[in-house]
């Protein structure tokens, strides 16, 4: 290898490894000050693969949460593009040589396997002299892009999706009448739900919808519209949506647990036009009655469990 700089031509002093596409590499010797420029152009890059987690990460991981998230599709395509615009200015900031240097990073690069491209044609022609090699005049244009650049953005995006699922709310779809029914999200088709005329913990679906306003659509296996409606889901709470079931009545049930806590369960009726409700957020369990309270007292310290039931109106549960 040359002992001359291969950016300005002073003499070298110290090497940095250039590699090529099998593994395999150069020391390429550079003076101080290119040595700097070279660091230089790696830390760039770096920090715009750091300014891409942050940005990207930071939505990701903060819209989500917002009183009405975007859909899973506006959510990637926002972290995307906000993941994605650090790399662009690395990549796209007017960059020069300085006076006196052939290049702003590094001046040498592999094009292939065993072709170096240099910037600086005196330190090329050394080159080539020193190793019998052949040596051709060719049009030098720094890498500005690699590919790891662009390896934050699509992380990003698979994490804000992922945390955009496990934190929606939680909607129990119950279908009391006698045709299976299936339910659409805002046009969009995500369960489809058997009939029970019975109280039964494990009776229903369960579907992850994300907070915010939503229009739910239940239909019959024959296509007739059951039920339509606009509702608003709460972050932090689970939901009820029992289309079609009118003659059937809701309610949360309630009791005290604890030593003198011998009084009977407290009812609250959920009452509405609409056949969609927002839970408390502490909800014990679905369609079963709170324990009794002997065999509470083996489990539980103290403490009050709510419990959400159904019957059909004017029934004795």
């Amino acid at each position: 290898m040359p002992a001359s700089c291969a950016c300005c031509g002073e003499p070298a002093a110290r090497g940095t490894l250039t590699r090529g596409r099998v593994g395999s590499g150069l020391i390429v010797g550079y003076c101080d000050d290119c040595s700097a420029h070279v660091g230089r152009d790696v830390t760039r890059r770096l920090s715009g693969v750091v300014a891409s987690s942050l940005l990207g990460g930071g939505l990701a991981l903060s819209l989500p949460f917002a009183d009405r998230p975007p859909s899973i599709v506006a959510l990637s395509l926002y972290v995307l593009v906000a993941a994605i615009v650090p790399v662009v200015v690395v990549v796209l900031w007017p960059r020069r040589p300085a006076p006196g240097h052939s290049a702003d990073g590094p001046a040498a690069r592999f094009v292939a396997d065993g072709v170096l491209l240099c910037a600086n044609d005196r330190y090329a022609a050394e080159l080539a002299r020193a190793n019998d090699a052949k040596h051709e005049l060719a049009t030098f244009r720094e890498r500005r892009f690699a590919a790891w650049l662009l390896v934050p953005a699509p992380l990003c995006a698979a994490a804000g999706v992922a945390t955009l699922v496990i934190t929606s709310p939680l909607v129990r779809v119950v279908n009391l009448g006698t045709e299976r029914v299936t339910i659409d999200v805002d046009g969009r088709r995500v369960v489809a739900v058997d009939p029970t005329s019975v109280e039964n913990a494990s009776a229903g679906a369960e579907v992850r919808i994300t907070a915010g306003e939503h229009e739910l659509v239940a239909r019959t296996a024959a296509g007739r519209e059951l039920e339509r409606t606009h509702v608003r889901v709460e972050g932090g709470h689970p939901h009820l949506f029992a289309p079609g079931s009118e003659g059937y009545c809701f309610w949360l049930e309630s009791a005290e647990y604890g030593r003198g806590r011998a009084n009977e369960p407290l009812r609250e009726p959920l009452e509405g036009t609409q056949h969609f409700w927002v839970l408390p957020p502490d909800l014990g369990g679905f369609f079963r009655p709170v324990p009794e309270q002997a065999r509470a007292e083996t489990r539980l310290t103290g403490g009050t469990v709510t419990v959400l039931r159904q019957a059909p109106c004017g029934a004795d549960p």
